[in-house]
């Protein structure tokens, strides 16, 4: 018997279980996201014999500002499909209920952390939208000027809006921005308030063995490598990938993807920002 719907108070391990099978991570990530995040109904799932086979999320990022006016933005995320039972399209059918969901009144979206993941998202009518310069870094030891300190979640926010006013971007939901705090936060990184060069910048940092990546670079002018160095050193590491926003003669890669379905578009390549990967 197969069965395609939303999910129900007592799916929790079931969908906790195909969740370690697909993506392998641990249960501290598991258990902050089902405690800051998840609630029963908000996952669409794909049963085969009463077995959670296949299941996306939909999760409020946060609300996207274009022209001066805000629209809802929610993301299709974590979509997976157990190994035994991929090539039978229900990973398809999955996000096609998560897609109707989560364009029903606004944007819908998903982040893109694998780039080989485009084609098949872009079959089933995602299309870039969203950029950013990603950039793999060492640190050269030279002099820096400014210093890193941690910031709580709302800080982060209220500096986060100031510094992005007048682009196109997601203003990341609280609930949203504190499952990534907690993320950073027990990786041994955080959110940081930058000085870099006498400009006030912010980042969202996570560690990952040696190296530090910086989800979310925000550098309004100056040095982006001095703003990126000092957030690394803050997290004790020597090697750094960030990703930050496009200036003029940039070359962005995509960082998310909008289905076509979605109420309002960008008219350029927005800011998605550290989303939930």
């Amino acid at each position: 018997m197969e069965e395609l719907r939303k999910t129900v108070p007592g799916d929790e391990p079931g969908l906790m279980q195909l969740w370690r099978g697909v993506f392998g991570d641990g249960r501290e990530r598991l258990d902050a996201f089902f405690e800051k995040l998840y609630t029963p109904g908000m996952a669409r799932a794909y049963l085969v014999d009463g077995e959670i086979v296949s299941a996306a999320y939909i999760v409020k990022l946060g609300d996207f500002m274009s022209e001066g006016a805000w629209t809802p933005c929610r993301i299709v995320h974590a979509l997976g499909t157990h190994p035994a039972y991929r090539g039978r399209g229900y990973g398809g059918k999955v996000l096609a209920c998560a897609v109707e969901e989560a364009t029903r009144s606004g944007l819908g979206a998903v982040c893109l952390p694998e780039p080989s993941l485009r084609p098949w998202f872009e079959k089933h009518g995602f299309r870039p939208a969203f950029g950013a310069v990603i950039q793999d870094c060492a640190d050269v030891e030279l002099p820096l000027h400014g210093s890193a300190v941690l910031v709580t979640v709302r800080g982060y926010a209220a500096l986060r809006e100031e510094l992005l006013h007048g682009r196109e971007y997601i203003d990341v939901d609280l609930r949203a921005l504190e499952y990534r705090e907690q993320l950073c936060r027990r990786s041994g990184g955080g959110l940081y308030y930058l000085i870099s060069d006498g400009v006030r910048c912010c980042a969202a940092v996570e560690r990952e063995g040696e190296r530090a990546l910086i989800r979310e670079l925000i550098v309004p002018s100056g040095s982006i490598y001095n703003a990126a160095a000092l957030v690394s050193r803050a997290v004790g590491c020597s090697r750094f990938t960030y990703w930050t926003l496009p200036r003029p003669g940039d070359a962005a890669a995509p960082s998310a993807l909008l289905h076509i379905d979605s109420l309002k578009a960008p008219a350029g390549p927005a800011w998605f920002g550290p989303g939930l990967d």
